[in-house]
C-alpha cells in the first residue's frame, strides 16, 4: 500500500502477532489454562513441510529478497481484505478463531475475529492443516467469544466479547506516538505494531529483524507455487526478549515457538500462511510441530472498500474504557536504564542460520 507516512516495526516481543490485535496471545492463554497437565500430541510433524521440496533451489532469491519484494507488493496497494483463519494447537488440543481482516492507507485497519471451541487433536487434522486444504466449515453460532478491532487512523477501538460480557477500550494513537518519542530506550517505530495496527507489512518487517533464515524452498499448493520462508529467533532476541540462557535454543515454554515459516505465492508475491512453529524438546531432533498457523484466503487488493468499516460504534450500554495513559506508563516502566546502547561494546558473533529444514547449526550455536 502507499504507506508514505506509515510507521515501521523494530524488534519483536511475544506479541508477533500482534498486528491481529493479539488474538494468539488470547488463544494462547485459554488453551494454556485449559490444558497445561497434557502432554503435546504425539504425531509432531516434522520440521520441513510435508509438501517442501527435498531440497533447496539454488536459483531462488534469499529469504530477505522474498520477504522485502512481499513487502513493497504490499506497499503498492491501496488496499487489501481478505478472510483469515488462526489455528493454535499445543497441549493436546486445537483452538481456530476465523473472521475477515480490511486494512487501508493512514494505518486504518478493521478486524473482527470469532473464536471457536477448543477440540482434542485427532490424526485427520494434519491434512486439514496442509496448505492446500479448504476452510473448514464453522458455524458462527457456536462462537465461543468475538474480537472487533477498529483503527480511523487516530483512534484503535477494541471490544471483546465473551457471552454476555463485552469489554471495549480505546487507545489514542497520536497520543500515544507522542508520548513515544520522549521515552529514551523506547523505539516509537514499535508503537503500531504493539497496537495492532501496523498490518501485514509491519509484522514481515518485524521478522526480518528478529531472525535469521535459511535457504527458500518452493511448495506447491494446489495449482500455486508457494515460495517457503523459513527463520529462526535470533541469539539477541532469544537472549534479550524471551530470556533464554546463552547457548539454549528450545524454549521449555509451551507456548512460545522457536521459528516461523511464511508462504508467498511466486507469481503474484502475496502472503498466502504464516506459521509458528515449536521444536522437539530435543535439540537433536529434527522435529517441529506447527503451533499458530494464520492463514490468508480470497485476498482482494484495490477493491472498493466501505469507508463506514473504520468508524467504531460501540454496544450499547457499555462502558468504554481509556487506555492510552495505562499504554504510555507500560512503555515507561518497561523500558530499562540499561537499554540504550552503548558505544563501546562490542559487536555480537553474527547468529547461525538454520539449516535447510529450519533446525539448529549443526555446532551446537543455536
Amino acid at each position: 500500500m502507499n504507506y508514505k507516512h506509515q510507521i515501521l516495526p523494530c524488534p519483536p516481543a511475544l506479541r508477533i502477532a500482534a498486528c491481529f490485535a493479539g488474538c494468539f496471545l488470547l488463544m494462547v492463554t485459554l488453551t494454556a489454562a485449559e490444558t497445561a497437565d497434557q502432554q503435546p500430541p504425539a504425531s509432531a510433524e516434522p520440521a520441513a513441510a510435508q509438501q517442501a521440496s527435498d531440497a533447496a533451489v539454488p536459483a531462488l532469491p534469499a529469504a530477505d529478497d522474498i520477504l522485502n519484494q512481499a513487502r513493497t507488493r504490499l506497499e503498492s496497494l491501496n488496499s487489501l481484505q481478505c478472510d483469515l483463519q488462526q489455528t493454535a494447537i499445543f497441549g493436546g488440543v486445537k483452538l481456530i478463531a476465523a473472521g475477515k481482516y480490511t486494512e487501508a492507507s493512514g494505518n486504518r485497519v478493521h478486524l473482527i475475529y470469532r473464536i471457536y471451541p477448543m477440540s482434542a487433536i485427532r490424526t485427520e487434522d494434519a491434512a486439514k492443516n496442509a496448505l492446500d486444504a479448504a476452510a473448514p466449515e464453522l458455524k458462527p453460532e457456536e462462537n465461543r467469544g468475538e474480537l472487533l478491532q477498529v483503527s480511523d487512523g487516530a483512534v484503535v477501538h477494541t471490544s471483546w466479547k465473551n457471552g454476555d460480557i463485552v469489554r471495549v477500550t480505546r487507545r489514542n494513537l497520536k497520543d500515544i506516538l507522542d508520548a513515544a518519542q520522549t521515552i529514551s530506550g523506547y523505539d516509537p517505530n514499535n508503537v503500531a505494531m504493539d497496537l495492532g495496527v501496523g498490518g501485514l507489512r509491519a509484522l514481515i518487517s518485524r521478522l526480518q529483524t528478529s531472525m535469521v533464515f535459511a535457504p527458500v524452498k518452493t511448495v506447491q499448493a494446489g495449482d500455486r507455487t508457494l515460495l517457503e520462508v523459513t527463520g529462526r529467533w535470533s541469539d539477541r532476541v532469544r537472549r534479550e526478549i524471551f530470556g533464554l540462557p546463552e547457548g539454549t535454543f528450545v524454549d521449555s515454554r509451551p507456548f512460545v515457538p522457536e521459528y516461523v515459516r511464511v508462504y508467498v505465492d511466486q507469481e503474484t508475491m502475496l502472503l498466502r500462511r504464516i506459521q509458528f512453529l515449536k521444536h522437539s524438546a530435543d535439540p537433536a531432533q529434527k522435529l517441529a510441530r506447527p503451533l499458530l498457523t494464520l492463514d490468508l484466503r480470497n485476498l482482494r487488493i484495490n477493491d472498493t472498500i466501505d469507508e463506514s468499516l473504520f468508524t467504531f460504534t460501540p454496544p450499547e450500554n457499555t462502558r468504554e474504557e481509556d487506555m492510552t495513559e495505562s499504554v504510555i506508563n507500560s512503555i515507561k516502566t518497561s523500558v530499562a536504564p540499561e537499554s540504550a546502547p552503548k558505544a563501546d561494546t562490542p559487536a555480537a558473533t553474527p547468529p547461525k542460520a538454520p539449516d535447510q529444514a529450519g533446525n539448529p547449526a549443526a555446532t551446537g550455536n543455536p
